[in-house]
């Protein structure tokens, strides 16, 4: 069985596991909302910023970068509890489990390195070096060249995940910071956001390293991204204004925006349901709905709190980084897709 199969298949076995979730703390909402909070997970002794998450299908893991506690946070969503902090990062940012190799890679933004930690054990194998100045963020996996993609200061770093080590053909960008990037599964296409640069995407072709820039009108603090390859369509959700600005991937051509919460740091796109959900740190997540690839109208905005702007997407879950604030801990709240 290949690879992307066996994936698949742990995938449903852990969503089928969070769901039913015995230690849970349950959250009761209308039935008609199109996503509902069924469990709170704590997360005591983790102070100050969350930022990306990966999941460990297999182990029914999630995993955070904790960026203000410079730790990677170990949840086990049936068990509704944190099961390992991993310490001794600097401001980890992106962090990414690769199930065909059983590792972990985790960015951290104030060393400009990526640790490598081992799936099993937790243990650090090894540490990259991308640059002082590198501030590397955002962190993707392509498995058709078993390259680790690493958003830095000025492009891509890549790192080969089989050897550990630094490819040497980092992909050059615009010259600003990538913030979070989607990769094509069936092309050989980079989609990079560039906020730095004015409201950029660079287009890299990570075959050969040619580089397309697409500049969005009117908008500028795009941070996060998602992808409808299917559709040829590309979601980019921007803080001046707040929206989510839909381009088409064949052109970079704009084809719809609408408005969303303010300060998003992550977005997903359910292909299953034909809808996105962006995590906007003002207070909730805002819920798009696509009535075609050309068409789409904002369902609802959902609350969660003040400054939760990352989190995760799986099948039926849309897990969100819930920070500390006064007497209540860090949490990582599960938020059902009903329907």
């Amino acid at each position: 069985m290949k690879a992307c199969a066996l994936l698949a298949l742990a995938q449903v076995a852990f969503l089928a596991s969070c769901n039913s979730a015995p230690h849970a703390a349950s959250v009761s909402q209308p039935a008609t909302a199109p996503l509902q909070l069924i469990q709170r997970i704590p997360a005591p002794g983790v102070n100050g910023r969350i930022d990306h998450f990966t999941a460990y299908p297999k182990r029914r893991l999630l995993i955070f970068a904790a960026l203000g506690n410079h730790s990677l946070e170990v949840v086990n969503t049936f068990e509704g509890k944190v099961v390992r902090s991993i310490p001794g990062l600097e401001q980890p940012q992106g962090v990414l489990y690769i199930p065909e190799l059983d590792k972990i890679f985790a960015a951290n933004a104030a060393s400009g390195t990526v640790h490598v930690y081992d799936g099993k054990t937790f243990m650090l194998r090894k540490t990259i070096a991308l640059g002082d100045e590198s501030d590397a963020d955002n962190v993707r996996w392509d498995e058709a060249s078993k390259r680790v993609f690493v958003g830095v200061r000025g492009g891509i770093a890549v790192i080969d995940g089989v050897s550990e080590t630094r490819s040497g053909d980092d992909l050059k960008g615009s010259g600003g910071h990538s913030e979070s990037f989607q990769l094509e599964k069936k092309g050989t296409r980079i989609f990079v956001n560039v906020p730095e640069d004015g409201g950029m995407i660079n287009v890299i072709d990570h075959r050969t390293g040619a580089l397309t820039k697409w500049e969005l009108k009117n908008a500028k603090a795009n941070f996060p991204m998602a992808l409808d390859e299917e559709d040829h369509r590309l979601f980019v959700v921007t803080r001046r204004p707040p929206l989510v600005i839909v381009l088409n991937t064949d052109n970079g051509a704009e084809v719809a925006r609408v408005p969303v919460g303010a300060a998003s740091d992550d977005v997903f796109y359910d292909a299953e349901r034909k809808r996105i959900y962006a995590i906007c740190g003002e207070g909730h997540i805002s819920v798009i709905q696509q009535a075609d690839a050309d068409h789409y109208a904002l369902r609802a905005n959902i609350p969660t709190s003040v400054g939760v702007r990352t989190g995760m997407f799986f099948g039926n879950s849309l897990y969100v980084g819930v920070p500390a604030s006064g007497s209540e801990p860090a949490q990582v709240w599960n938020y059902d897709v009903p329907e």
